[in-house]
């Protein structure tokens, strides 16, 4: 019984490898874009905001233009002196701005193009779509 589940488990996880894009020579899809090594594009700050609130892009993944044409889109992590709340789900090609003393405007990138415009609230790093 023991063995057969297991079976299962690694049946069960070459299927999701497949899903994520993986062919069987081990190469990714052109849609899938993941994030890259951190050494390859370090933290940097974005700007300053109230209280000593700093905003940086972290992460990066590469994408690829509906014209082939590459990218590195980023997200970002809002950070004081005693945390740090990435912002979840959120990659951007553009440096955001702030909209008042506790948000901030991003916009999401998806593809290597804009995908809509977030309000962001510093303390909880929640994103929240904006109408146009």
């Amino acid at each position: 019984m023991i063995g057969s589940g297991m079976g299962l488990v690694i049946v069960a996880g070459a299927g999701s490898l497949a899903a994520m894009g993986c062919g069987t020579s081990g190469e990714k899809s052109a849609e899938a874009a993941e994030p890259v090594a951190a050494a390859g594009y370090p933290d940097s700050m974005v700007f300053t905001g109230p209280e000593g609130i700093t905003v940086w892009f972290t992460d990066a993944r590469e994408a690829v233009g509906p014209d082939g044409t590459p990218c590195i889109e980023r997200a970002l992590e809002i950070r004081t002196d005693t945390s740090r709340r990435t912002v979840p789900l959120l990659y951007t090609r553009e440096a955001p701005t702030a909209l008042e003393d506790t948000t901030m405007r991003a916009v999401f990138s998806q593809s290597c193009q804009p995908a809509g415009t977030y309000r962001v609230d510093y303390a909880f790093a929640r994103p929240r779509r904006l109408l146009p």
